[in-house]
């Protein structure tokens, strides 16, 4: 019972994957193959000056904060809240000491950004949950300082 059961949730979670499985059966037999090799969920932090607000378009440069996640979810849209929720997690562990993590991370000044979450989860490239702290950096030589207010 178990293998048939198995069998199944590997056919219906390779059937959603967003093309990078293709199912296949022959005499009855289930034959998955992969066109690019999945990587698990990762959690990527970006701030506001690496990418445009709303658009599809990758963003700039490497994450300020990267954090592979040892779970690996489907390839799907429930996979990626999953994996979401999972960096989400992650992350409050680590907000009160943000701006340190993220001033000493960067290797350039800033004035006023945000962070965002950025996921992976199967596909190669970022996923812009549009999720912020809702707080702003300034960091200047790699150490944070309270932005001014205006």
């Amino acid at each position: 019972m178990y293998p048939a059961l198995l069998l199944l949730v590997l056919y219906f979670s390779s059937a959603f994957a967003d093309n990078e499985t293709k199912p296949k059966t022959l005499n009855n037999t289930l034959i998955i193959s992969t066109t690019e090799s999945p990587i698990g969920c990762v959690c990527g932090i970006f701030l506001s000056r690496q990418f445009k607000k709303d658009s599809k378009e990758p963003p700039i440069g490497n994450p300020a904060v990267v954090y592979d996640q040892p779970q690996t979810f489907f390839c799907t849209p429930i996979g990626n809240k999953l994996c979401t929720n999972k960096c989400l997690e992650t992350i409050v562990k680590y907000l009160p000491n943000s701006p340190k993590i993220i001033c000493s991370s960067i290797e350039h000044d800033c004035y006023k950004e945000r962070a965002y979450l950025f996921i992976k989860n199967c596909k190669s490239g970022w996923i812009n949950t549009n999720l912020s702290a809702g707080r702003e950096y300034c960091c200047k030589d790699g150490t944070s300082y309270k932005c001014p207010i205006y």
